[in-house]
């Protein structure tokens, strides 16, 4: 054979029948070898699909549990939808909250006395292996809601009064209303609002926010904006943060910090206080029980401004001298210590209040004069007093306080003299005294009697009535109301008022005094006339002032008013 040219292969005859014959006797081999790894492939195979078989029928039976259970899950989730929805309706329907204990299942609707109630998990104390378990307990839907509301941990409630009236005389204009009582005396609006957030409440321990906002709403104006002329204002009165179980040894002391004081006590029917210290910002530790009573610490911040005299005198177009004068603010710190509860006899107990208020003035303002004040208490209070109550306080007062307590009207013991934060008169020392007796008694079981009762007198203090220094002073002013009670929320009643002060400056002597007569229907829910709310009042009051040499007060050109009108108050 030829390739090329140059390459030329030759074969001889006898090697190609020997390739042929040997070729020959290696395929029968080759085609026994190839069946043979057929087979035990095949093998091979039917052994792995005898395993995939198996497989496959314990996939189906796995498939099919999972089914049952999927089922028997969606039958239990339609039982708790149930239950819920039986919640829902129950938490509509239902007005009574009473709670009870018992051991029952969890998320189980039953129903007790025609009322709905509601389990649910409450965590347990550890025991003593460390292990905790949960208990069970029950409460009505009325108790739920209130579990719901303390969880969260806010709560909003307050105060308001307002209404409507008018006089046989024009506008009608309240007179002495903390000398002669409140009814069908009052003609303006007030309102309080107290916003509370827990922010922490574990082991014990607990902390809340606490804001109160109060103001006056003026009640003759439709227009409501925020000014003084038309008496509409709001403060932000109270701003701290209280705390419980953090006062080592006395898990039950209340520890605040911020713009807040010890709690006021209210004359309710002359609407002023014989406990009161606005305070600007303080520190204060409640219910620290020592003894047999409790004790209740503050100190507070309470600033003065005082008018102070100027070096630089002026002198007006005539040649007359005129001397200016300036403002000065005087840092004023008041301690506060307050040992109350302690038992007496049977529904009796005593308490001993004493505040001392301290001018603080820095190296620039010695030519400033602001004096000290002291304020002490004695309060009995006997519960169970003919099914009421009746609290008795006896009180003394220097300086700035004592003036308080000569005022007409408002006879809160506060340093300042007005709520500008003032400090104005001459005050050399002046004491006050003065007893208070105010509560509630049943007559009957359809006669009920409210009163307020003050007897003050005190020397060489301040009058802020007739801006005079060196004021000698008594006064007595009252009020009573009896009512007869139709029933729950209806009651029929009058309130009558009389007072009388006499100022004495300088052998001269001034009188005030007058009384008021009111007779009310009121629509209430309770019996109670000074512990229920709400209260709307219709009433018709007659108001006459015999004698107004302090106040110099008139009622339109008259000494006497007859007004009419309706009044609300409501505590939530």
């Amino acid at each position: 054979m030829k390739f090329s040219k140059k390459i030329v292969c030759k074969i001889k005859p006898k090697r190609i029948v020997l390739m042929t014959m040997l070729g020959l006797c290696y395929l029968p081999n080759a085609l026994a070898a190839t069946q043979d790894e057929l087979e035990a492939r095949i093998a091979l195979l039917e052994q792995k699909l005898l395993a995939l078989s198996q497989e496959s029928n314990d996939l189906k039976k796995q498939v099919i549990e999972s089914n049952k259970q999927l089922a028997q899950l969606n039958n239990h989730f339609q039982k708790q939808q149930i239950v819920i929805n039986n919640q829902k309706k129950a938490l509509k329907n239902s007005q009574k909250a009473t709670i009870t204990k018992q051991q029952a299942p969890v998320n189980a609707v039953k129903t007790i006395n025609n009322q709905q109630i509601v389990l649910i998990n409450t965590p347990k104390a550890e025991t003593k292996q460390g292990e905790s378990a949960p208990e069970k307990t029950t409460f009505t839907l009325a108790e739920f809601k209130d579990y719901i509301k303390d969880e969260i941990g806010f709560s909003y409630n307050g105060y308001f009064r307002g209404g409507w009236s008018t006089s046989s005389n024009g506008k009608p204009k309240n007179y002495a209303e903390g000398a002669l009582g409140r009814f069908g005396n009052e003609y303006g609006g007030w309102y309080d609002l107290i916003f509370k957030q827990k922010v922490y409440d574990q082991e014990g321990k607990r902390v809340d926010a606490i804001v109160m906002i109060d103001g006056n709403v003026a009640t003759n104006k439709a227009a409501g904006l925020f000014n003084t002329q038309d008496d509409n204002l709001m403060q932000f009165s109270d701003i701290y943060l209280e705390t419980k179980g953090f006062v080592p040894r006395f898990p039950d002391a209340k520890l605040w910090v911020g713009k807040h004081s010890l709690p006021y006590n209210e004359i309710q029917m002359l609407d002023w206080k014989t406990q009161k210290t606005p305070a600007g910002g303080g520190i204060g530790i409640e219910n620290l029980k020592v003894g047999i009573g409790a004790l209740d610490l503050a100190l507070v911040r309470a600033d003065v401004n005082v008018k102070n005299k100027k070096d630089v005198i002026k002198t007006d177009s005539d040649g007359n001298k005129i001397t200016q004068y300036k403002k000065e603010e005087v840092d004023l710190n008041e301690l506060e210590i307050r040992y109350r509860d302690i038992p007496l006899w049977k529904d009796a107990t005593f308490g001993v209040n004493a505040r001392y208020s301290a001018p603080n003035k820095s190296k620039i303002q010695n030519n400033v004069s602001v004096k000290n004040a002291w304020l002490g208490s004695f309060v009995l209070r006997q519960n169970a007093f003919f099914g009421g109550f009746n609290q008795f306080t006896l009180q003394t007062a220097t300086n700035s306080v004592a003036s308080q307590l000569a005022n007409i009207n408002t006879n809160n013991p506060e340093f300042a003299s007005n709520s500008d934060n003032d400090y104005i008169g001459t005050h050399t020392g002046g004491k006050a005294y003065r007893f208070v007796s105010e509560g509630e008694a049943y007559l009957s079981d359809d006669m009920i009697v409210a009163h307020a009762l003050a007897l003050t007198s005190g020397n060489d203090v301040y009058s802020y009535d007739l801006h005079l220094a060196h004021t000698d002073f008594t006064s007595f002013k009252s009020a009573i109301r009896p009512a007869y009670i139709w029933d729950t929320y209806n009651q029929s009643g009058i309130e009558v008022g009389y007072f009388r002060q006499k100022n004495k400056v300088k052998s001269k002597t001034y009188v005030e005094e007058g009384y008021k007569t009111t007779l009310y229907h009121s629509f209430k829910v309770g019996k109670s006339i000074l512990s229920s709310r709400p209260d709307i009042r219709f009433y018709v009051s007659y108001i006459e002032a015999l004698q107004n040499d302090i106040s110099q007060f008139d009622f339109n050109g008259k000494d006497h008013q007859i007004s009419f009108g309706v009044q609300t108050e409501v505590w939530f």
